[in-house]
């Protein structure tokens, strides 16, 4: 359970109310706002309109009407059954995500919503009304509309967000919350009835009221609830805990039938991904995307990486890449992205300088991960040693995810010619050798050679051999940078 922060000298909770949580879940996989939806949901045996978009407002649909009298209104309205089990997914995920601005998140029930403690994260963020407004910001960029607002209490701060308030202490929650009417009150519908019977209208008339009246005409829930409000008594609540594995669905509201217009709801996705991943410090080193097709298979792209990230620019620019040769058979109608496994995130060491061996491993690390997207898995690979004398055979193609093994050199080139070579050296200078290589009777690949390093006429570094007993001139088997 979630105590009061006992860290933090003035415990702050922050708000983020989803007023259109049920809209921005069909619209947030599309840029283009022009086609009139509208949300349903079943309430009472009757089938009403709960949210609309803009669009459709602008039509003549409103939220609370029959939603078989709405297409008579707009014939191109589209109508979407609400889904409250996505809902609760989407919370869960934003509750990840914004574990990256406090580790004390928790989803309030049935509420479209989220509270998190943001007094204990004031030093790294600001002023729990300056995060408020952050918070706001990135949202929509998830495409999320959200409100916030911040409270010494968590019911507090839930009023305060639909209003836009950031209440600094306890004793100006009578003052700043008194004059909300009680429809904002967080109370069953058959609750307010029978107080605006009873001539109550605004807050501050409850708490005018001795508790003791208040508990006889209405039962104890509502001193209760107002005592967390309040701050009187403490209001527990669940933590939430980031999840070990990330898997999140948009639905489009229109097909897309080009890989260039899939960037959009895609870079909503991994944004998302990302502040999960930040959240829980952990990365990601490979993602599933799967592209959903009316009558057809479903696409499948795996993104594989040489490390694992938690950079989402990193993550674009591989599946950029990866979208180039992708080949739709159909249009997509919903995307799916997962992480099947989070790993734990291990921060690299920052310099002033770009220039570094750091810096440029990772550079190197980027290309070839843009590289294999461009040309695929199998067409770009890295090397791995082999215990072998034999020059040819020390050596293996190994996968860029697979842990490379150091390799001793020993004064040898690099690189080597696929096979050695017969060749007429002149006017050579021997720097080096000979390093005799006498190996691989058991296999039927004898070896049996002596290396030198020669500087030929043109001051070329080459790595050749002699056939050992007998000689038989000079075999070029390497060229050295």
């Amino acid at each position: 359970m979630l105590p009061l922060d006992k860290t933090s000298p003035t415990p702050c909770w922050l708000a983020i109310r989803l007023p259109h949580l049920p809209l921005d879940l069909f619209t947030r996989g599309h840029s283009d706002g022009g086609m009139a939806i509208a949300i349903s949901a079943t309430s009472r045996r009757r089938e009403l309109i709960i949210d609309c978009n803009p669009a459709a407002l602008a039509g003549g649909v409103k939220p609370g009407m029959p939603a078989t009298a709405a297409p008579g209104i707009l014939e191109e309205l589209q109508i979407v059954e609400r889904d409250r089990e996505s809902e609760q997914q989407a919370l869960r995920r934003l509750a990840a995500w914004c574990y990256q601005y406090s580790n004390q998140v928790y989803i309030p029930g049935i509420r479209s919503g989220l509270f998190l403690e943001a007094g204990a994260s004031e030093r790294l963020f600001g002023r729990p009304e300056e995060l408020g407004q952050r918070l706001a910001l990135e949202l929509g960029q998830l495409g999320y509309h959200a409100m916030t607002g911040t409270a010494p209490t968590p019911e507090a701060a839930w009023l305060a967000a639909r209003e836009g308030l950031h209440i600094p202490s306890a004793g100006h929650i009578r003052r700043q919350l008194g004059p909300l009417p009680l429809q904002r009150l967080h109370l069953e519908s058959g609750q307010l009835l029978s107080m605006e019977r009873m001539g109550f209208r605004q807050l501050r008339d409850l708490l005018r009221l001795p508790r003791k009246d208040l508990t006889r005409r209405f039962g104890p829930e509502l001193p209760g609830y107002l005592d967390r409000l309040l701050g009187v008594c403490p209001d527990p609540r669940p933590l939430y805990r980031p999840p070990e594995a990330f898997s999140s669905r948009l639905e489009l509201t229109a097909e897309i039938h080009s890989c260039q217009a899939l960037l959009f709801p895609l870079k909503r996705l991994l944004e998302e991904l990302c502040g999960v991943l930040r959240g829980g410090d952990t990365a990601v080193q490979m993602l599933q995307i799967t592209l959903g097709h009316e009558d057809c298979d479903d696409s499948l792209l795996e993104l594989g990486l040489q490390s694992p990230t938690q950079d989402s620019a990193r993550l674009m620019t591989v599946l950029r890449e990866r979208l180039e040769r992708l080949r739709l058979p159909r249009a997509v109608r919903d995307i799916r992205l997962q992480a099947p496994q989070l790993l734990k995130f291990r921060a690299g060491q920052h310099t002033l300088f770009h220039d570094t061996p750091g810096e440029q491993q990772q550079d190197m690390t980027q290309l070839a991960e843009r590289l294999q997207a461009r040309l695929g898995s199998d067409a770009v690979a890295g090397l791995a040693g082999v215990q072998d004398h034999r020059p040819e055979y020390s050596w293996r193609r190994r996968r860029l995810d697979e842990r490379a093994d150091s390799i001793a050199l020993c004064q040898r080139p690099a690189w080597l010619l696929p096979k050695p070579r017969r060749c007429s050296i002149e006017n050579y200078e021997i720097l080096a050798g000979p390093e005799r290589i006498e190996s691989g009777w058991w296999d039927g690949r004898d070896c049996r050679r002596d290396y030198f390093i020669v500087r030929d006429a043109h001051g070329s570094m080459l790595w050749a051999f002699h056939e050992y007993k007998p000689r038989h001139g000079w075999y070029l088997h390497g060229i050295f940078a």
